[in-house]
């Protein structure tokens, strides 16, 4: 029936795995039909699955019932909503390991975004969040405190709690006290998320190395993920556990960016041997300068505010560019990477760190 009438639209009762077979021979069949899941309730994972299997819309009635009848109509008419049209760029942040630079790298670039773009960082690392003291600003609100409003949460509860950084930024902090975190849960990331995405054009997420079912939703909703690594084979060898983690969970390589911090030329490992070892390639380095990272840390400023001129700032402020494209920068022309040749012995080494022969 399919193929005779050619519809553009299918909206399918959503029970399970049965559902989930049904969309991906659709999708398969038909690459441009518009999916819908129809239920009658909302839970995160339920939702991850469909939205992985093709469906485009997830609707849970009767609550959703005016967004499924517009749905139709956009489909009808060829029509891409306003709210898909104007939806902001979600980009999710997190490290192969703690300590590597993930938070530096989120709120630099954060800032710098937030020079020409209406930008919202959140800060997702429930146990050790430090974009507060990055940016020395104290939370109106914390992520606690707006996931306890989700009945009433729009774009002006989320703007009258956030803390307002001199550089535009906005940012939602983590509690002071890690023990008072409550009321995370995966659905209320994904309404907080999708919430952000209608007030702000880029929505940053520092998800740092914290790990657990609100985060998973975060980085499968993000448009891109950018796994922070440094060229170390303890950090490496993290980063690749974490991709396979990822993938384990449906997340498409095609949507991860590894930066490697505090990169120098001297160091053993190339960025081939990375790139080969973990099937990811890099989209950038960010140079080494312990000094200035070190001050801006201590003072609460940013990078660019300690020393202007540091190869750092100049790397971080060149991510602008990596993100805004569809593929990944060419590492080979910057400044910072090196372009010799891996060290004898190194893909042998690495070989039987990840266990392949």
């Amino acid at each position: 029936a399919l193929k005779r009438q050619k519809p553009d639209l299918a909206i399918i009762g959503y029970s399970g795995q049965e559902a989930l077979t049904l969309a991906q021979t659709l999708k398969r069949e038909h690459p441009d039909l518009v999916l819908v899941a129809l239920t009658r309730k909302s839970e995160a994972t339920a939702i991850l699955q469909a939205m992985r299997a093709g469906f485009k819309e997830y609707v849970v009635l009767p609550e959703d019932a005016v967004r499924l009848r517009q749905v139709v109509r956009e489909a009808r008419h060829g029509v891409v909503s306003e709210a898909d049209e104007d939806k902001g760029v979600v980009l999710a942040f997190a490290g192969a390991k703690g300590g590597v630079g993930t938070s530096t790298i989120a709120v630099n670039l954060a800032a710098e975004f937030a020079g020409i773009h209406r930008v919202l960082i959140i800060d997702m690392n429930l146990s050790t969040g430090d974009v507060g003291s990055l940016l020395d600003v104290a939370a109106k609100d914390t992520i606690c405190d707006v996931l306890g409003r989700l009945d009433r949460l729009d774009e002006r509860v989320l703007g009258n709690s956030v803390s307002v950084h001199r550089s535009k930024l906005h940012a939602l902090l983590t509690p002071d006290d890690p023990t008072t975190v409550e009321n995370i849960t995966a659905d209320g990331v994904l309404q907080l998320i999708a919430t952000a995405a209608t007030a702000y054009q880029y929505v940053f997420i520092d998800c740092g190395t914290y790990f657990d079912e609100a985060v998973g939703v975060a980085l499968n909703v993000a448009d891109q993920v950018v796994l922070v690594a440094t060229a170390d084979v303890v950090s490496v060898r993290d980063a690749f556990r974490r991709v396979k983690a990822w993938q384990q969970l449906g997340l498409d390589k095609s949507r991860i960016r590894l930066v490697i911090n505090r990169w120098n030329k001297s160091t053993s490992l190339q960025l081939t041997d990375i790139e080969q070892n973990l099937g990811v390639p890099v989209s950038a380095v960010v140079a080494e300068d312990v000094k200035t990272v070190q001050q801006a840390l201590n003072e609460g400023k940013l990078l660019r505010d300690v020393n202007r001129k540091s190869d750092v700032v100049r790397d971080v402020g060149a991510l602008l560019g990596v993100l805004g494209e569809e593929g990944t920068a060419d590492v080979a022309t910057s400044p910072t990477a090196g372009s010799g040749d891996s060290p004898g012995g190194v893909g042998g080494f690495f070989a039987s760190l990840f266990n392949r022969g």
